[in-house]
Formats: structure tokens, C-alpha cells, sequence
């Protein structure tokens, strides 16, 4: 009992003339000390709310990762859910992580990329940031069990913990990916999957060059219509009827090219080689000049 008087008193006198400073006012191991012994064990029971959260984020997205793995082995399969199990039992039950397999205790990481990593670890420190503000709203600080005293000092201490909260990164706003298989690999298996990743990349790198190749049909038919187009803006003399049969062979000339042949198709069966000859010799040699810089152009686009 007098044990007890004592540290009313000293409590009496310690809290009225408010001279606490704000780091002592905001002690609650301090002040709940001086008090009441259980109410440091209240303290750090709020506290231990935040606890097993970050293995629950991680169970979480490796359950999100798992369900995108439609392919994996059963016995990869199996390692993973024991892991999300591992991270479950922290969560659940606030117990240190125990590894399914002892010779990698943090498998779980390696499953997560770098991106989510950072996500889980900002979203974690936020949370208990946020315990840790409630736990100080709810129990913080001396000056609260003094009814009339100044609460000036846990007011700063409490906006300062505010003030540091990080802002958390979106998890859900991360693509996506299959889980990693955990089985290792003969030096067979190995090399074959090498040749049929390179026999792939040959067969794509085939695949995009003849297409680029397709596209360069009918480029000097191209060249050879803008060719005969610049003729006719300088060829002003020219009556209705020629105007009207150059435009045709100008327009047989492109769409010769649109279907990527290498010949204009005539516009005058009875004259084939019509729109050909209103080139001249040296319109020719340009033509050839223009096609084969183009084309050269065209190929190494192709071979990137």
C-alpha cells in the first residue's frame, strides 16, 4: 500500500506542472511504468497487431501467382503451397516463420519479383506505422491518465508519427506472373531447351524478314508510278484524251504495286507496254537508281 501511495504522489507531482518533455511524454513504457505494470503489456499486445501482417501480403500474392500457373508440376506445385501455409501460420497466429525446407528458409522471396518486393515491404512499413499511431492515440503518454493536463506534448508526437507514414505502393497494380518451377533441370533438358529457344528465335527472326521482304513488293512499281506522275505535272500541253489515258496508266501502276506485282498490269490490252513507254531512258535509270537505295533501305530494317 505505501508502494503504491508513493507513486501516486510522485505521479501528482510530476504531471500538473507539466515540465515532461515531449520524447518523455510520449514514453508510454515510462509512463504506464510509473502506473500500472500491466499497461505496458496492453501497450505491446496493440503493438503486436501488426504482426504476421507482411507474411499475409506475401501468402496472399503468392496465391495470386499460383493460380496464374496453370502448367506447373505437381511436385513445384506442392512446394509452393507449403510455403503459402508457412506464411499463413505467421499470419494467423503471430509464430515466427518456420521453413518447409530448412535449406532455403526464405523461398518465398525468391518467388517474388523486385517490383512486388518493394510493394510488399511499403505496404507493411505503412501498416505498422499506422498500429503504431493507434497504439499511441489509444494508450500513449503520460499526461493522458492526468485528467486537466496539458496533452500538448503527445499532440506533437503523435503529428510527428503521422508525418513520417510512407506511402504505400499498389500491389494489385503489378502484372501478373506464372510462379517459377523449382525442379532442376538435367544437363539434357538444359540443352534442348536451349536449341528450342534458338530454333524459336531463328524461326521468328524467318518469320519477320519475309514479311518485311512482302511489304517491299511493288515498291518500284511505286517509285514508277511517282516517276510518271512528275511527267505529266510537266507535260502541260497535253489534250483531254492523253491527260486522261496517262492518269489511267498512273493509276494501273499503283494499283500493280498494291497487289505487289512487278509488272503494271495494262490498260490497253492491245497496248501492254504503254505506261512504260512514257519514261524516258534516262526516267528509267533514275527509277532503278531510287528502287535499289530504297531496297537496300528496306532490307536492313529488315535484318533489325
Amino acid at each position: 500500500m505505501k508502494s503504491w501511495k508513493f507513486a501516486a504522489i510522485f505521479l501528482l507531482i510530476l504531471v500538473p506542472g507539466t515540465g515532461l518533455s515531449p520524447a518523455f511524454a510520449g514514453s508510454l513504457s515510462a509512463a504506464l511504468g510509473a502506473t500500472k505494470l500491466d499497461g505496458l503489456e496492453k501497450y505491446n499486445n496493440c503493438q503486436r497487431e501488426s504482426a504476421g501482417y507482411n507474411e499475409g501480403l506475401i501468402a496472399d500474392r503468392l496465391e495470386v501467382r499460383l493460380g496464374n500457373t496453370p502448367d506447373l508440376s505437381p511436385q513445384d506445385r506442392g512446394v509452393w503451397l507449403a510455403e503459402i501455409n508457412a506464411l499463413r501460420e505467421v499470419q494467423h497466429h503471430q509464430t515466427p516463420y518456420r521453413a518447409p525446407d530448412p535449406s532455403h528458409p526464405q523461398r518465398f522471396l525468391s518467388a517474388l519479383t523486385g517490383p512486388e518486393q518493394q510493394a510488399v515491404n511499403s505496404m507493411n512499413v505503412r501498416f505498422i506505422q499506422e498500429v503504431n499511431l493507434k497504439c499511441e492515440q489509444k494508450m500513449g503518454g503520460m499526461t493522458r491518465y492526468s485528467p486537466g493536463s496539458d496533452q500538448s506534448g503527445q499532440i506533437r508526437y503523435e503529428n510527428s508519427l503521422k508525418a513520417k507514414m510512407v506511402q504505400p505502393m499498389n500491389l494489385a497494380a503489378i502484372p501478373v506472373t506464372p510462379l517459377p518451377s523449382l525442379v532442376e533441370k538435367t544437363a539434357a533438358e538444359k540443352a534442348a531447351g536451349q536449341r528450342a529457344a534458338q530454333d524459336a528465335s531463328r524461326q521468328a527472326m524467318t518469320q519477320k524478314f519475309s514479311a518485311c521482304q512482302e511489304s517491299a513488293k511493288g515498291l518500284r512499281l511505286r517509285i514508277t508510278a511517282d516517276a510518271m506522275q512528275r511527267k505529266l505535272d510537266a507535260s502541260p500541253g497535253l489534250s483531254a484524251k492523253e491527260r486522261q489515258e496517262f492518269e489511267a496508266d498512273i493509276q494501273a501502276a499503283r494499283a500493280s504495286a498494291d497487289k505487289g506485282l512487278d509488272q503494271i498490269e495494262p490498260v490497253d490490252p492491245k497496248n501492254p507496254y504503254r505506261a512504260l513507254q512514257r519514261l524516258e531512258m534516262q526516267d528509267q535509270m533514275d527509277i532503278a537508281t531510287e528502287f535499289g537505295k530504297q531496297y537496300t533501305q528496306q532490307m536492313v530494317r529488315c535484318s533489325r
